[in-house]
């Protein structure tokens, strides 16, 4: 990746946190469509990769897409958005294959390849069996080509924690990889994600007093903020934000 991406990386981050605050989904889709029209005006003359910075920031903007309709009351089109999400993912996998020989796909792709695939498995059992390992692997592929990338970590853990025992899941591991999540984290916004992360496994670990100090940590990093508002409300009821991501995506007829 080049050091325009990773700036704008960076950058990305932060704005998701920012996004968090806003109550008008229509607006932060708008600021993600212009994020995204402003890099790609860039890339051709800062990428040092195009092809693969182009999808890295075409799966970005669409997790960012995902992330906010996921956590927005109302009616939302999700055949719509799981079409898009398996678009994406076959476009990237088809890349990663394409180099598998060079082994020069960039942690960063590998890390957002995950999340599109881990999000789209969620909506269906078929997908989420045919599909899950390779999850684990892009998230590991990420890790072993920087250690320091604490989405790959945050993903990684997630895969643990949800897969069941005999495939693999393991709540050491994903406490593990959360927990390396938070100490890899450099940026507001990094720690933001990373402790309502953490938070919500400690949470799960039935450690809540600790699983609250690392929310309100979150919280104050970003006052105003939806997302630790929604899961205070969640975790008031003895509810996860772990356990709610299971249940809210489920299992759609659109298989």
């Amino acid at each position: 990746m080049s050091p325009y991406t990773l700036q704008k990386y960076t950058e990305f981050t932060s704005k998701r946190a920012i996004w968090s605050t806003y109550t008008d989904a229509n607006k932060v889709i708008q600021e993600l469509d212009e994020f995204l029209a402003q890099v790609n005006a860039e890339l051709p003359n800062q990428a040092l990769d195009l092809e693969q910075e182009q999808l890295f920031w075409e799966s970005s903007v669409r997790m960012g897409k995902f992330e906010y309709i996921f956590w927005t009351p109302g009616d939302v089109d999700l055949k719509k958005i799981r079409l898009e999400l398996k678009d994406q993912m076959k476009r990237n996998k088809a890349f990663i294959d394409k180099r598998k020989k060079a082994k020069n796909t960039a942690p960063l792709l590998h890390m957002i390849s995950g999340d599109v695939t881990g999000c789209y498995i969620t909506f269906s059992i078929a997908a989420a069996i045919f599909r899950g390992y390779s999850v684990k692997t892009h998230y590991e592929d990420a890790i072993e080509g920087n250690k320091d990338i604490w989405a790959a970590h945050t993903g990684l853990a997630q895969w643990y924690f949800y897969a069941p025992g005999i495939c693999g899941g393991s709540n050491k591991k994903a406490g593990k990889h959360f927990k390396a999540a938070v100490d890899c984290s450099k940026t507001d916004a990094d720690k933001f994600y990373t402790y309502i992360y953490y938070s919500q496994f400690l949470f799960e670990d039935k450690q809540k007093d600790l699983a609250a100090d690392y929310l309100n940590k979150a919280e104050k990093l970003y006052p105003g903020n939806r997302l630790t508002k929604q899961i205070k409300e969640l975790n008031a009821k003895n509810v996860s934000f772990l356990q709610y991501n299971r249940e809210h995506t489920g299992v759609d007829s659109n298989n």
